[in-house]
């Protein structure tokens, strides 16, 4: 019991600093490089360790919570050079990008479980729910439809960004405002039909309430 509690406490913290490191700042140089250049790739482990570091930040940082994230870059490195040194089609595929995508999760609830409660960020964990969730709508959810449904180079869409992230805040607001915002992007999908919009209505209506009911 006292697991599950040190990983819904954590776990929000931990996965924000994920998605920020690994989507929110790692731009259109390093995603492309990244697979090909070791610097590069070691840059973006620096930039996932300084974000991982930065949501946990409180005043009882200690060099046991100092060091699980050093470890949790580390493990984020080794995930990440195995597509580095995979060269066939399959390490392109969005089911690949899902098995990737868990292992990361994996180690995120392992360090969950190893920090307990031993840490105390300063970041409000209620914000850093809606915030994590928000982010996961944005970019997450816009690359795994990308993978499944367009051969193309990816190419960020803020404002389709924007339509996704703001889905946990109509929910937390009430179960009608939700509803509302819902039903008015449906309306946009029926307008403008195609694979990747209908994906990307579904995922983000399904996920918002899927990870705000599990993080709360």
């Amino acid at each position: 019991m006292r697991t599950l509690e040190s990983i819904k406490y954590l776990f929000p913290y931990l996965f924000l600093g994920h998605l920020v490191g690994d989507y929110v700042l790692q731009n259109s140089y390093i995603a492309m490089r990244k697979n090909k250049d070791i610097r590069v790739l070691t840059l973006h482990i620096v930039i996932v360790f300084l974000s991982q570091l930065s949501f946990i930040f409180g005043e009882d940082l200690t060099l046991k919570s100092f060091g699980a994230i050093v470890i949790l870059s580390i493990a984020h490195f080794f995930i990440d050079i195995g597509k580095f040194l995979c060269k066939k089609r399959f390490c392109q595929t969005w089911y690949y990008y899902l098995i990737d995508q868990s292992f990361h999760i994996a180690t995120l609830l392992i360090a969950a479980i190893y920090l307990g409660k031993d840490v105390q960020p300063f970041l409000d964990r209620f914000f850093v729910v809606i915030l994590s969730v928000a982010v996961f709508n944005g970019y997450f959810l816009s690359i795994l439809v990308h993978f499944i449904t367009s051969n193309g180079i990816y190419k960020r869409d803020y404002v389709g960004y924007l339509m996704r992230m703001v889905a946990p805040i109509f929910y937390i607001l009430n179960i009608y405002a939700f509803v509302i915002y819902a039903l008015s992007c449906l309306i946009l999908v029926i307008i403008k039909p195609s694979k990747s919009i209908i994906l990307n209505y579904l995922t983000t209506i399904v996920s918002t309430i899927i990870l705000l009911e599990v993080m709360l």
